[in-house]
C-alpha cells in the first residue's frame, strides 16, 4: 500500500523536469553567445589585417611614384613593418592583439619592369583567444594579400 502511494506521487515532477531542461537551455544560450563573440573577434582580426595589407600596398605604390603622404600618416619612405603592424592593431576590433601577433611579408624584389601577378604585401595574424574564462583557448588566424599594380 505504501509503495503504491510513493510510486503514484507526482508532486515535484515539474521541478525535476525544470532543472533538467533549464541546464540544457542555459548551456545552449551561453554557448551561442561565446560562438558569436568568437566569430565577431575573428572578423575584427581579419578586418585589421586586410586594412593593413591594402595600406602597405598603396604606400609601396606611393613611394614608387614619389608621393610624400601615405595612408599611414607618415612619409612613404619611412614606413616600417612595425608601423604596418600597429596600423593592423588599430583597425582590429573585438580584441586587443599585440605587435608580436602580426607578421608582415614585403613583396620580393624584382627586376625593373617585371611585375608578377601576385605581387604585394602579405599581412598575417595569429592570436590566442581564451574562451569561457580561460577554460579552453582557440587560435584565431587571419591572412590578407593586397596586390600592387605595377603598371
Amino acid at each position: 500500500m505504501k509503495l503504491k502511494q510513493i510510486r503514484d506521487d507526482t508532486r515535484g515532477a515539474a521541478l525535476v523536469e525544470f532543472t533538467v531542461t533549464v541546464s540544457f537551455f542555459l548551456l545552449l544560450t551561453f554557448g551561442l553567445v561565446q560562438a558569436g563573440l568568437l566569430l565577431w573577434t575573428r572578423a575584427g582580426l581579419q578586418h585589421g589585417v586586410e586594412y593593413a595589407a591594402r595600406c602597405a600596398s598603396v604606400n609601396y605604390s606611393a613611394k614608387q611614384i614619389g608621393l610624400n603622404t601615405s595612408c599611414f600618416g607618415v612619409d612613404p619612405t619611412t614606413v616600417t613593418n612595425d608601423i604596418i603592424k600597429q596600423y593592423a592593431i588599430n583597425n582590429s576590433f573585438g580584441l586587443v592583439p599585440s605587435l608580436s601577433d602580426f607578421t608582415v611579408t614585403p613583396p620580393p624584389a624584382t627586376t625593373p619592369g617585371a611585375c608578377p601577378a601576385d605581387y604585394g604585401y602579405v599581412v598575417s595574424a595569429s592570436h590566442l583567444y581564451n574562451l569561457i574564462n580561460y577554460i579552453f583557448s582557440v587560435t584565431l588566424t587571419a591572412t590578407s594579400k593586397f596586390p600592387i599594380n605595377c603598371s
